[in-house]
């Protein structure tokens, strides 16, 4: 049986990434979320509508020129190169540890491009070719293993995209977003038989707190 999603953005994220203010990165996180959850997809269609109704009753001064003004900026912006991977290519599944994974539809274009995989123990990390205002990453977390408690020096948003991981205020699975902050120090961990991907967004690296891992502080870039 399924599990529910029960870790979702707010409202007012979902709003703005309808309005199209989201930086790239975190818009990402908040689309493969929308993806994968279907309370979010209704949600998103009703404040898309509702911002259409809003806009659709404003009143709006134009000139006779202002029509072909727009045409004219349209024509203008360069053209988009085509992408150099084929459908089938985006849609391949994402391998590590002789595993598949299917990524959301959102994630299919860049995920399809991450970087190589680098691995400390049962944790492994490929960034992904994303904005520059956040560090964007697929990690992946064997059976049984443990990421090191810690905080965060900034945003760290983390969507699981398969399996699951618990820390000590919950369980998460596909389709869960956790957004920590620098006020939030947990230990996120897989259980013994279940291996675990997610989408990691981070503003800042992670800062470890506890006993020896606290020698790991200068290995963040493991992570970031």
């Amino acid at each position: 049986m399924a599990h529910a999603i029960k870790f979702h953005p707010g409202i007012s994220l979902l709003e703005q990434h309808a309005e199209g203010t989201l930086s790239s990165d975190v818009a990402l996180a908040v689309a493969a979320h929308i993806d994968l959850c279907p309370h979010c997809q209704r949600l998103s269609r009703d404040i898309t509508v509702d911002m259409a109704c809003q806009l659709e009753q404003t009143s709006v001064k134009t000139t006779a020129t202002d029509w072909q003004d727009m045409i004219a900026a349209i024509v203008a912006e360069p053209q988009l190169p085509k992408s150099a991977l084929s459908p089938a290519e985006l849609a391949a599944p994402i391998r590590i540890n002789q595993r598949e994974f299917i990524v959301p539809r959102a994630l299919q274009r860049l995920a399809a491009s991450h970087g190589k995989w680098l691995q400390l123990g049962g944790i492994a990390t490929a960034k992904l070719p994303a904005g520059n205002t956040h560090h964007v990453s697929l990690l992946y977390i064997d059976k049984g293993t443990e990421v090191p408690q810690h905080t965060h020096l900034g945003l760290e948003m983390t969507l699981v995209l398969a399996g699951k991981i618990v820390d000590e205020n919950g369980e998460y699975v596909a389709g869960d977003l956790l957004i920590n902050s620098p006020d939030d120090t947990h230990t996120p961990r897989t259980l013994a038989d279940e291996d675990c991907l997610c989408l990691s967004v981070l503003s800042a690296p992670l800062q470890f707190k506890k006993g020896l891992t606290r020698l790991l502080n200068p290995l963040q870039q493991f992570f970031y």
